[in-house]
């Protein structure tokens, strides 16, 4: 089945400060939990990379534009006049350092796939397998108007998985969730800055009738604490509504240790990045990451108190890829392992564990 168009990430612009001088460009701490961070490369970062200097024992050059905040070539606003802003020390650096809002829209585009594995328990058997798509755009604005400390993000989502198997229970062949979700949040710019948000999800095979069952929602809240240049602190919580109501910490530390390392030690989803250089114009980066992730379909399958049931699936997720960027478009891809991989009904159903098995994922952000 053919998936279109979710809504992904950026902005924004002209914050007063007390010095009279216009800031320019606000840093995102959002990007702390993103399943793939945006990529940095001159041009679009405060630091860069300059392919024509030399590369010495330690790797490439970087260097420090006269404007250290930058300018975002897809900001679509003016450049702040060279050096007028003192570059801010609650702000890391480098290679991995602060990332910009943008002006505009950006999209996420994801494919992955998760071959058929066996299951066990529950009276299950068979095997399951799971094709996934993943679409977003996002939209972030300046909101109260005026209010240049209060940054709003709408990002309508949609994903849709092709399930194979298992031969018992027969679950739907195909699952769809169209979410939006809603961001408050203040610029990273800021020693200490926040983030709240609310994901509701209409979540369905199309087979069931649409009911309570038929919607998730997520509720989050964060305070980022700038320690130094490179340690952040994040400290939040998350509720996620699925088959079980689950409240888990939204927080952990992110390290930058010098220009080539990222560290970021996050829960629900971790991430070590590190950064190779310019490649034929291109930033490139190798990583490696852990995420728990947990999703909840109403389905058409009748349960033992004749109500349509709810499934959820979680497990973990073990990644190794590679991303690379250039102009403003960041593509990766990715392979690793799927494990704790455990499937529970609402409504008395039995659950069953699915076999830890291989997943490869590959996507676009622009």
């Amino acid at each position: 089945m053919t998936a279109t168009v979710l809504f992904a990430l950026t902005l924004l612009g002209a914050d007063p400060d007390p010095t009279g001088v216009v800031q320019q460009t606000f840093f995102d701490a959002d990007t702390l939990f993103a399943a793939v961070l945006r990529g940095q490369n001159p041009g679009t970062s405060p630091y860069g990379y300059d392919p024509g200097l030399p590369t010495g024992p330690s790797g490439p050059t970087f260097v420090q534009p006269t404007d250290p905040y930058g300018y975002d070539q897809f900001g679509g606003g003016e450049m702040a006049v060279p050096g007028t802003h003192a570059f801010d020390p609650g702000l890391g650096y480098g290679a991995v350092g602060p990332q910009p809002y943008r002006f505009g829209w950006s999209s996420r585009y994801d494919i992955g796939f998760l071959p058929d594995e066996g299951v066990s328990g529950g009276g299950a058997n068979g095997k399951f397998g799971v094709f996934e798509i993943n679409t977003a755009w996002r939209k972030s604005m300046i909101w109260p108007e005026g209010m240049p400390q209060s940054i709003f993000s709408v990002t309508p989502e949609f994903n849709y998985r092709s399930w194979s198997g298992p031969s018992n229970p027969a679950l739907p062949p195909s699952v769809f969730r169209f979410a939006g979700d809603f961001e408050l949040a203040s610029p990273a710019n800021n020693p200490l800055s926040y983030q709240v948000g609310f994901t509701p999800a209409l979540v369905t095979d199309f087979d069931s009738a649409l009911n309570g069952d038929s919607f998730n929602y997520d509720v989050r809240g964060v305070l980022f604490v700038r320690a130094s240049n490179e340690l952040m602190l994040a400290l939040g919580v998350a509720f996620w509504n699925r088959v079980d109501n689950i409240l888990l910490p939204y927080a952990g530390v992110v390290w930058t240790p010098n220009d080539r390392w990222e560290l970021r030690l996050l829960y629900p989803k971790s991430r070590i990045s590190y950064f190779l250089g310019n490649y034929w114009g291109a930033a490139a980066w190798v990583y490696g990451g852990l995420e728990y992730n947990v999703e909840a379909y109403e389905i058409g399958l009748e349960a033992p108190n004749g109500r349509d049931e709810k499934i959820q699936l979680a497990d973990y997720r073990a990644l190794f890829g590679l991303r690379a960027e250039s102009g403003g478009v960041t593509g990766f891809v990715e392979v690793g392992w799927v494990f704790d991989r455990q499937v529970k009904f609402l409504h008395g159903t039995p659950g069953f564990d699915i076999n830890t098995g291989f997943i490869g994922r590959l996507g676009l952000r622009f």
